[in-house]
């Protein structure tokens, strides 16, 4: 019996590789399949500045037809609001966009 590991304590952590748990090696491992890849999107970072100019808010990322709109705190939340409907109306009139489209707000630091 090896008394190194009596007790189920884990040991060889540094040889284990570059994932701390394995939720965290299962969430790398599934992200390209879960990610939905859409020309309409990958091109609206290199369009956001040209059509929204000024405003404190970037794409973040599209999800079955949702663009979430990502802003750095609460009081950005809360001045980029009221023009949300414009914002989905100037993205709903581009090229590739999808015929329901959503934009919703989030919070998120860099």
């Amino acid at each position: 019996m090896d008394d190194r590991n009596l007790y189920g304590k884990a040991y060889g952590l540094n040889e284990r590789g570059r994932f701390s748990t394995f939720g965290k090696a299962l969430d790398a491992a599934i992200k390209d399949l879960t990610t939905e890849k859409s020309e309409f999107f990958d091109s609206l970072a290199d369009k956001w500045a040209t059509l929204f100019p000024g405003l404190r808010a970037r794409p973040g990322r599209y999800e079955d037809g949702v663009v979430y709109v990502y802003v750095q705190s609460a009081p950005q939340l809360f001045a980029v609001r009221p023009r949300l409907r414009s914002i989905k109306a100037k993205l709903a009139a581009l090229p590739g966009a999808p015929a329901k489209l959503d934009v919703r707000l989030e919070v998120r630091q860099r």
